[in-house]
């Protein structure tokens, strides 16, 4: 008896959290490991991981430098500000427009970045504006 209760006290603590989990788990291609790809991107950028921030960008930025100079130009990026998601506008069943709200140096503004899936993978879009807009600061 006591047995069944404790299963049943167990699973009722567990289960809201269990649902709060699955909110952005792998749910759509935009989410990455409960965050989102430009928030994601930003954590592989602030642990110094360059390299694996490539397969998640596309664009004409990226096809202009070779992976090397693509890694080099990532590092020497400003990318560690304050950001949040403050909307998703579905452009079709495999693009999306992402809107953000970020904080530099006290001041809070609105930007707009494109995200497609593309080969099974959400990238972010860069172009030479997007890359300006993103990442130089």
């Amino acid at each position: 008896m006591f047995a069944r209760f404790f299963l049943f006290a167990l699973v009722c603590l567990l289960f809201p959290l269990l649902r709060a989990q699955d909110n952005c788990l792998f749910k759509n291609p935009l989410c990455f490991y409960n965050t989102d790809v430009l928030t994601y991107l930003q954590v592989l950028h602030k642990n110094q991981q360059y390299d694996k921030m490539l397969p998640f960008i596309y664009g004409p930025k990226t096809q202009k430098l070779t992976a090397l100079q693509l890694q080099k130009n990532l590092e020497n990026a400003s990318f560690g500000y304050e950001m949040k998601r403050a909307g998703v506008k579905s452009l079709s069943k495999q693009a999306w427009s992402l809107t953000y709200q970020r904080t530099i140096m006290g001041t809070r503004e609105t930007f707009r970045i494109d995200c497609a899936l593309v080969k099974d993978t959400c990238r972010v879009y860069l172009d030479d504006k997007a890359w300006k807009l993103l990442f130089e600061r």
